[in-house]
């Protein structure tokens, strides 16, 4: 997964917004509050306990989260007002101090909900990556697409602008796409993957071309698949189970066929009577007469033709 155009794209855009890390309109919010300080009829204590009712809610909203340093400047503002008041200082400081906590915890609040809109499809693909425990089958691609989140996140906060943020979410939700292919891949494809590789290192594209290719087809479906629709959970099993079937036939056909190779004089004809006796075990099992005296594919047909024979009456 391919993270440098998002990173490069997170560089032009804190460039563009003035290499700002203040929220705007957090020195307008401070401006205000030193005015209204003068004429409130609310007192310090008041308004401190009015501010640590938004603390709550912001905290409960995951303005942290969204807004962190909004949430963090709030944070501060409420601590100083506590301060100035447990020392005795002038209402009109704590007035002023405990007005610029509640302003900057309603403005963490509105940016909140606008990042939680902005933001709603990467948000809602983390939670897909979350369900499938992406962290856990790849942590490190897992944890740059959380940081490349954040990153926008800091930006939209920074800015207050969602248009900030569209060239680099689309890039962002494609990584995240190829990290839920990735993960999805892994944990229906990755026992199939390891098992052909295993016979191609054995010189199964030599000793059986037509058996392994079968195999790597059907893989290569079934990867196919869950790149363009990672989420279609009948259809992937029905590939990967394929995919598994067509291995299953080629570990099979890999192992004969290297047993028929190792044979030598002293151990050919038991090699032929253990494949005879499979087909006279099926005969034993109909009580149909021995027939091992004719040619083998003249065995299947008869025994093939009592089967059905059986299934009919």
């Amino acid at each position: 997964m391919t993270r440098y155009p998002l990173i490069s794209v997170l560089l032009v855009t804190t460039v563009l917004a003035g290499c700002a890390s203040t929220p705007q309109g957090l020195d307008l919010i401070k401006d205000r509050a030193s005015r209204e300080a003068v004429s409130t009829v609310r007192s310090g204590t008041t308004l401190i306990k009015e501010a640590e009712q938004l603390q709550s809610q912001a905290k409960a909203q995951e303005t942290y989260r969204f807004a962190p340093s909004m949430t963090d400047s709030a944070n501060e503002y409420l601590s100083e007002a506590e301060q100035a008041r447990d020392k005795g200082k002038a209402d009109s400081d704590v007035r002023e101090l405990a007005l610029t906590a509640v302003a900057t915890f309603e403005k963490a609040q509105d940016h909140t909900l606008i990042a939680r809109e902005t933001l709603a499809p990467s948000l809602a693909h983390l939670e897909v990556l979350n369900s499938i425990r992406a962290d856990t089958y790849y942590p490190s691609e897992y944890r740059a697409v959380n940081e490349d989140l954040n990153s926008i996140i800091r930006t939209l906060e920074t800015t207050g602008e969602p248009a900030s943020t569209s060239q680099t979410q689309r890039q962002l939700l494609m990584d995240m796409h190829d990290l839920e292919v990735q993960t999805i891949g892994f944990i229906h494809l990755q026992q199939i993957r390891n098992r052909i590789a295993a016979m191609r290192e054995a010189g199964a594209e030599r000793l059986i071309p037509r058996s392994f290719g079968t195999a790597t087809t059907a893989l290569a479906s079934a990867e196919d698949l869950i790149n363009k629709a990672p989420r279609a959970e009948a259809e992937i099993a029905a590939q990967r189970e394929a995919a598994k079937t067509a291995a299953d036939h080629a570990q099979i056909i890999l192992a004969m066929s290297n047993e028929i190779l190792q044979a030598d004089k002293d151990n050919a004809e038991a090699l032929v009577l253990r494949i005879e006796r499979w087909l006279y075990n099926i005969a034993v099992a109909l009580k149909y007469p021995d027939i091992r005296h004719l040619p083998m594919d003249e065995q299947s047909r008869q025994l093939a033709e009592e089967i059905e024979s059986v299934i009919q009456r």
